[in-house]
């Protein structure tokens, strides 16, 4: 286990895949100890090497910057690297950049899978709502008639 202040690194090595779990954030001020990570893990030439990102609560361009550069890596040593589980702040980054194609994000249940199952099928009205919008819509109307 590695740790810098407000940042939780697991390492676990299991047959030919070598897991890498984050807690906490990952900016400028960790990006070393993250990227340090990283390469023990590769360091060992697993198969794969998963990166599970499931309770990252801030995710900044340097720390894209460390997994796009531990991709490259993880190719050139011929180790499948993929991203488990990232958080939504990870996800937003990865939609912003579009990096998604240069790292892989595996879920055990998909994101739109999970949506569905709170709200029901998309496109059904959500509890207290029309397919129009809010009941309250009504008082509104006549309030300017």
């Amino acid at each position: 286990m590695v740790r810098a202040p407000d940042l939780r690194i697991e390492i676990r090595h299991t047959g030919g895949t070598v897991r890498c779990a984050l807690v906490g954030a990952l900016h400028q001020d960790n990006q070393h100890v993250f990227a340090l990570a990283l390469r023990d893990g590769l360091r060992a030439r697993p198969a794969r090497l998963s990166v599970d990102l499931r309770a990252v609560d801030l995710f900044t361009s340097c720390a894209l910057n460390t997994l796009l550069r531990a991709g490259h890596e993880a190719r050139a040593l011929g180790v499948a690297l993929a991203l488990d589980s990232p958080s939504r702040c990870v996800r937003r980054v990865l939609e912003i950049t579009r990096a998604t194609p240069y790292l892989p994000v595996e879920d055990a249940v998909p994101v739109q899978g999970r949506r569905r199952a709170l709200t029901g099928p998309p496109g059904a009205p959500r509890a207290g709502r029309s397919p129009a919008g809010p009941r309250r819509g009504t008082a509104l109307r006549r309030r300017w008639e």
